[in-house]
């Protein structure tokens, strides 16, 4: 069914059957109207199985089950090259997820990357991405709290801001540092940074 090579029956293997039919009943060979005996496809070796399964994993069709077959190109599967087709299928399915990680952390949508990755029972290259994830979070937010308080001593600006929890009025001038902007002054609550970046946004007029 592949290669087309000539094989006798110690070198076939038997890789399918093809989808029984009926004999059309204007056909001369009656032999044909009451034969049960569906015709099969063979192969060579496994190469050529694998060679011709390709063809159909490689554009996205994966082996069906129907009834207690598989299916594959119109091909009812026998049981030996079934399981070999299916491992194919799902090889090409995960290597597709895998790669849809790699690009969901160059994006760094590292969430989306670990469920992938959990969803494929990679449980510690999950843990890793998240960990990876929140210290990047965590140094952006850093930065972000320097440059902006930067920007606030170069345009020579003082405000305050109004603390969560006690309400009171922090200080904030171009000699204000990140570690002064850790905890409130008053009510000792710890302050934060995502909310602080959001505030001095607006106050050097960041978009």
């Amino acid at each position: 069914m592949v290669c087309g090579v000539v094989l006798c029956e110690n070198c076939q293997m038997v890789a399918g059957y093809a989808q029984s039919h009926l004999p059309s009943p204007r056909s001369s060979d009656s032999s044909l109207l009451y034969s049960t005996i569906p015709p099969y496809h063979v192969v060579c070796s496994w190469e050529c199985f694998d060679r011709w399964a390709w063809t159909f994993v490689s554009r996205g069709h994966a082996p069906v089950m129907l009834g207690q077959t598989y299916v594959l190109g119109g091909v009812r599967l026998h049981p030996g090259t079934a399981g070999r087709a299916v491992a194919m299928a799902e090889d090409r399915r995960r290597g597709q997820l895998l790669e849809q990680a790699r690009h969901l952390i160059e994006a760094e949508d590292h969430e989306s990357a670990a469920g992938i990755y959990q969803s494929l029972g990679m449980w510690k290259e999950a843990g890793e991405i998240r960990r990876n994830g929140r210290r990047q979070i965590v140094t952006q937010v850093h930065v972000n709290v320097n440059d902006l308080v930067e920007q606030v001593r170069k345009a020579g600006i003082a405000t305050d801001y109004t603390c969560p929890a006690c309400r009171g009025h922090i200080r904030i001038t171009g000699d204000t540092t990140l570690a002064t902007l850790r905890n409130c002054q008053y009510c000792g609550s710890v302050v934060q940074t995502t909310d602080l970046v959001d505030f001095l946004t607006k106050v050097v007029g960041y978009p």
